[in-house]
């Protein structure tokens, strides 16, 4: 089925559903069919005011300087306040290792039984996120949308313990795993609270649960029952299900359907499954390596293909975050074409 095709069929089932899914999101662009806003964390707004990441992805003010300067030279429609993604593990004791030119990394993983659910929105760098959104919210303005990135508890418990014991313990430990991820659920709960009081859209995002890594099955047991926990409060408090997968999707269509998501980010496209999602908005695909020092016919080839298979109204968006050096010039084509 080439593009076009495809997208009468689309339009065909395009219900009001995602429309109003749409206009509830952003009320600011209601009655668009396209909104644009590249994926950005710290690594690459370091890039972009010259500083030392291990100082944009700790200081608050310096990640909403950041945040605001992209969103400046990108025309950015939407903002997400990301930092890494060991945030809510380091809150929690994880120890990292900071670095001038690249992400932290994990030091150290916890014991399983040091693991207690508590409050973090006062531990780690997680106060210096919310300050970065604050910021961003008083210079943009209420209506703008602020997203707040936060981990899963899949891939928070697999951040806490180490992706290797964890990926094991889905095998030998399954009922240890439950235990944790329950843990995990009540700390995100609290953080996913505290995101929604503060009036922004909490966008979960989920780098380990992945069905290139985990397949349908164990994504089924150990990831979709805690996702729908957290959306059913996100629900309770008339707020937002966003989530962001990378990797493979088309054996998890039916799972993420189950999952009734008002907007899912995503690297890899698998149309049928938008016949069981019509009132979730679609966000992505452009692959991220695209955006690196390359070939602007192949970047502009993959937005325009992007424009016409998404359903609309969807958000046109790199499939994660950017390269850390990523080529600007490149970004702002994807806003433009």
């Amino acid at each position: 089925m080439c593009a076009w095709q495809y997208k009468a069929l689309t339009n065909c089932w395009e219900s009001t559903m995602r429309v109003e899914t749409f206009n509830n999101l952003f009320p600011l662009y209601r009655g668009r069919s396209v909104i644009r806003a590249p994926m950005i964390a710290a690594d690459h707004l370091a890039l972009l005011m010259n500083k030392p990441i291990a100082d944009v992805c700790r200081g608050g003010k310096l990640l909403a300087e950041g945040l605001l300067l992209a969103r400046e030279r990108y025309h950015s429609e939407l903002l997400i306040v990301f930092a890494d993604v060991s945030v809510e593990a380091e809150a929690l004791g994880v120890r990292l290792d900071y670095y001038d030119h690249s992400n932290p990394s994990i030091h150290d993983h916890l014991d399983i039984a040091e693991i207690k659910s508590r409050d973090i929105t006062s531990e780690g760098r997680v106060p210096q996120l919310l300050l970065a959104a604050e910021i961003c919210r008083h210079d943009l303005g209420n209506e703008f949308p602020i997203f707040y990135s936060m981990k899963d508890p899949f891939s928070l418990a697999a951040l806490l313990i180490g992706p290797d014991q964890f990926f094991e313990m889905l095998v030998t430990a399954p009922e240890r795993v439950r235990d944790l991820l329950n843990v995990c659920t009540q700390i995100q709960a609290t953080l996913l609270e505290r995101v929604i009081f503060s009036g922004y859209l909490p966008l979960v995002g989920a780098p380990f649960a992945s069905g290139s890594l985990i397949g349908s099955k164990y994504f089924a047991l150990f990831v979709k029952p805690y996702l729908a926990e957290l959306y059913d409060i996100a629900t309770a408090h008339q707020s937002c299900c966003c989530l962001h997968l990378c990797g493979k999707i088309d054996m998890l269509a039916s799972e993420l359907a189950d999952l009734h998501l008002d907007l899912f980010s995503f690297e890899d496209f698998y149309p049928p499954m938008w016949e069981a999602m019509q009132d979730t908005v679609p966000m992505g695909f452009i692959p991220t390596e695209f955006f690196l020092q390359g070939s602007a016919e192949k970047l502009k080839a993959a937005t325009t293909r992007c424009i016409q298979v998404l359903p609309e109204p969807m958000v046109l968006s790199s499939g994660c975050d950017l390269p850390a050096k990523a080529d600007p010039e490149l970004v702002r084509l994807m806003m433009e074409t």
